[in-house]
């Protein structure tokens, strides 16, 4: 017997959830590609906007940041990489490839932005959406010690290639912006399967 109910998260976890499988398949695509040399963080950001707008959400890349003034006049305004808004979900969210290589990732800059928005729009979520390789990427270390996970982490596991997709929020939204802590490192977590809808 056949059903069309579908297994979903409320939002916005549905939609990070799909985000976090796309990325960790759009790049596994690319790599069988050959196009490993022009990876950047860049080649995220189509499949995320493609599936933030199918879930409805009206979405602004390079969003101006409330609450940091530019500096000089000449200088340019802090930008958020996503903002996304469908009824009364709203949320912004940070994208970054750690290098290979580097265990810390000092996302500082990020913290102070995504502190920034959620100061200005109390109700929203804010979120820092980290991409790798798997043997890089569950090792990670966070700076500054401020970010939870939200979902558990997605690794699309081959032979010759293996990525991965972890999403954070913000902790302690309340901190001063220039406070930081110390680094900690998040939980690993295991190749993800999707828990039934409770």
């Amino acid at each position: 017997m056949s059903t069309n109910v579908k297994n979903t998260y409320p939002e916005p976890k549905e939609a990070l959830y799909r985000i976090q499988r796309a990325l960790a398949g759009h790049v596994s695509y690319l790599a069988a590609c050959e196009t490993n040399k022009t990876f950047s963080e860049y080649i995220l950001y189509e499949p995320i906007l493609r599936i933030l707008m199918m879930r409805g959400f009206s979405v602004q890349c390079e969003y101006i940041c409330p609450g940091i003034a530019k500096r000089g006049r000449r200088g340019d305004y802090k930008k958020l990489d996503f903002e996304a808004n469908r009824r009364r979900v709203r949320f912004a969210m940070e994208v970054k490839w750690p290098r290979d290589g580097k265990r810390v990732l000092d996302a500082r800059k990020d913290h102070k932005k995504l502190v920034a928005f959620k100061r200005r729009y109390t109700s929203a979520q804010t979120f820092l959406c980290l991409f790798g390789r798997y043997d890089h990427l569950k090792r990670i270390e966070i700076v500054p010690n401020q970010f939870v996970e939200y979902l558990d982490p997605i690794y699309a596991l081959f032979r010759r290639t293996q990525f991965g997709c972890r999403i954070f929020e913000l902790k302690t939204p309340n901190i001063r912006l220039s406070s930081y802590g110390s680094s900690v490192t998040p939980p690993t977590g295991q190749v993800a399967r999707r828990p039934p809808a409770g």
